[in-house]
């Protein structure tokens, strides 16, 4: 009896780089620094089981899916977190306003209490930390602190314009000690056109719209930072 050998087809071949690829891919939309590692698996994962007696084709093709969307997703994020990361940035730089215009207020309201005369910035002891981003204002031209060289200078003309359109007055008004006290700083923190101006005062005052601002808030006539 004679015996019939068949050729029997080899079983596919399988490989764990499509199902790694989908992993790094899916990972990728949480992790977005990871869509290139996910982009070049499913790549390698879509030749290789594009040969014959390859199996996987599907995770390979799904990864490769996931890995172009997450380059949309990452683009989509970016659009929305730089411009609010720069906002945040501009927005801490303000802060060395108010702590400074903060303290010159405290300083202001010491000497009044034991009824000395205010006199300068100097006078009351206000030194800012070095790399001061804002010029303090109590009198111009004469009594104020401009910006640190580190900085784009802010001539002391622009200074005074930006202060008239903000309808600040900064300086000793009255005699002391009923004498009241304001300071303003000025400044620009994302290198526009537009300057920053903030006051503070022993008074109380309005704004522009009639609104009362008490004495030794820290008001922001003018912003820098656009919403």
């Amino acid at each position: 009896m004679t015996s019939m050998s068949s050729d029997v087809p080899a079983a596919p071949k399988k490989s764990v780089l499509p199902g790694v690829a989908l992993g790094f891919s899916i990972a990728s939309l949480c992790l977005i620094c990871l869509w290139p590692v996910g982009l070049v698996l499913s790549i390698v994962a879509m030749v290789k089981t594009g040969k014959p007696g390859q199996q996987g084709r599907g995770l390979a093709l799904a990864a490769l899916i996931i890995s172009v969307a997450s380059i949309f997703f990452s683009g989509i994020m970016a659009a929305i977190a730089i411009p609010n990361f720069i906002k945040f940035q501009a927005r801490a730089k303000q802060a060395e306003c108010k702590v400074n215009l903060k303290s010159i207020y405290i300083s202001a309201q010491g000497q009044l209490a034991e009824e000395q005369p205010l006199g300068s910035l100097q006078e009351l002891g206000f030194v800012p930390e070095p790399g001061n981003r804002y010029a303090y204002v109590l009198r111009l031209p004469d009594d104020f602190v401009s910006v640190s060289p580190r900085f784009t200078a802010i001539d002391p003309t622009e200074i005074q314009a930006a202060l008239d359109t903000a309808g600040v007055v900064p300086g000793v008004q009255g005699e002391c000690p009923e004498c009241t006290l304001t300071a303003a700083c000025v400044g620009n923190v994302d290198n526009d056109d537009t300057l920053d101006v903030w006051s503070i005062s022993t008074a109380e005052r309005t704004d522009a719209n009639g609104k009362a601002i008490a004495p030794g808030e820290v008001f922001n006539h003018m912003n820098d930072v656009q919403e």
